[in-house]
């Protein structure tokens, strides 16, 4: 059996930081969804808002199975295809 513990620590100086986006403006931007429903309301109003508000180019919708990892296919298309993604498992 393999316990998995959810407690961070803290990075040490040589660890590098996380890419960040100031913001989504000219972004190809991606969102996966699990297809929970709130997860699915809220892709809805972020591909709406991505575009109108924060001008990001394009919005793409990828689905990812609630239990288990993406496919392949889709990790390699938002790699290949997007500038950012938002990575959505809400429940």
């Amino acid at each position: 059996m393999k316990i998995l513990n959810p407690v961070g620590a803290p990075r040490t100086s040589g660890e590098r930081a996380l890419l960040t986006v100031s913001g989504i403006a000219g972004l190809r931007l991606a969102i996966l969804t699990n297809h929970w429903k709130s997860m699915d309301r809220m892709a809805r109003r972020m591909i709406a808002r991505a575009s109108e508000r924060y001008a990001a180019v394009g919005v793409e919708l990828y689905d990812i199975p609630i239990n288990g990892p993406m496919a392949e296919a889709v990790e390699h298309g938002v790699l290949q295809d997007c500038d950012a993604a938002i990575v959505g498992l809400a429940n």
